[in-house]
């Protein structure tokens, strides 16, 4: 079977690097267009006569290619979070011939009948995996995209408390000019993965602050059996089993967006770090492993496929049926 995949930079977050490598993983051979939006226009139909599996992975790339009967065309979707704009529903109806996957509950409620598959998105859960290190007092924020908000609320919060706090994932530059000199922040700046599993694998605790439907870093984490604050009211965490409502857990939740909400969730934690389990932190990422996600997509591609067999059954017995009967003309003569 030969694949085409193409690519876009829509977001340049790490998660659609990470789509697009578990992507190639699964297919090695296939042919890449437009990786990252290098030498890409929307305007340009792209030419993937000889494929027989099409993989786009935004919308301006899916509405770019024009299918030939036999192909399948799949668009993954990224997953939608606070630097993002809401998708374009009417380039998603417009785009009948597209077979859409989607990562996050989220996004298969917002059209059940147009989003065919559910899968989760990919994480190297591989690379991120706990180590011997022991782990040191300070808490971690990783900013994937622009400054926020909410990644404000995890910097007062510090204050607060008086702990230390290092941000990673985003340049000093684009950060306020009041973190710059804190005697309590530690700006890392962006960070290669290695960098980013070793911050994890020290700090106390990773904080994810925004209102997602899903989190890198929560799962990094823990796969690297790190423990998890996270906003509660968000699809992202789902993905992190609470110590408060379970007993044992990978995390904790905060319930609002408040200092005096996370400062207690943070307490909280402190008091109880054992109950922060790094093997169930490990079980919830390995739901999002590349192999899972190999598995899912797999899935989906079997289902289309298995729904396109069935749907042409159906015509055809339709046909047959129209054929056996007749011109109505012969029917009122019998």
């Amino acid at each position: 079977m030969s694949v085409t995949l193409v690519h876009t930079g829509v977001s340049h977050t790490r998660i659609e690097y990470c789509i697009w490598e578990a992507l190639n993983q699964i297919w090695p051979r296939s042919a890449t267009i437009a990786r990252f939006g290098t030498g890409f226009s929307p305007a340009r139909d792209i030419n993937s006569i000889d494929s027989d599996l099409i993989i786009s992975t935004s919308l301006d790339a899916a509405a770019s290619i024009k299918c030939k009967e036999h192909q399948l065309h799949m668009c993954y979707l990224e997953p939608r979070s606070s630097n993002q704009l809401p998708l374009n529903q009417q380039l998603i109806n417009s785009m009948t011939e597209v077979e859409f996957v989607v990562p996050t509950k989220t996004l298969l409620n917002q059209n059940r009948d147009r989003f065919t598959s559910f899968v989760k998105p990919p994480v190297d859960t591989d690379f991120f995996c706990s180590g011997f290190e022991q782990r040191s007092e300070f808490y971690l924020l990783v900013v994937d995209g622009q400054w926020t908000e909410s990644d404000q609320l995890v910097v007062n919060v510090c204050q607060e408390l008086e702990q230390s706090l290092s941000i990673g994932g985003i340049s000093a530059e684009e950060l306020p000019q009041d973190l710059q000199d804190h005697p309590l922040i530690e700006l890392l700046g962006p960070l290669e993965d290695q960098q980013l599993r070793d911050q994890y694998r020290l700090c106390s605790a990773v904080i994810c602050p925004r209102d997602v439907d899903f989190d890198l870093s929560s799962i990094e984490a823990q796969s690297c059996g790190t423990p998890v604050v996270i906003y509660s009211d968000c699809e992202a965490a789902r993905s992190v089993i609470c110590f408060e409502q379970n007993g044992l857990g990978s995390g904790i939740y905060f319930e609002e967006q408040t200092v005096s909400s996370l400062a207690s969730a943070i307490r909280e934690l402190e008091l109880r770090p054992q109950r922060c389990q790094p093997v169930i932190g490990w079980c919830c990422a390995a739901q999002f492993s590349f192999h899972q996600f190999q598995v899912s997509f797999n899935q989906a591609i079997a289902k289309e496929i298995a729904y396109r067999i069935q749907t042409a059954a159906r015509k055809k017995q339709i046909q047959d049926q129209q054929d056996d009967q007749g011109p109505a003309e012969e029917r009122i003569a019998a």
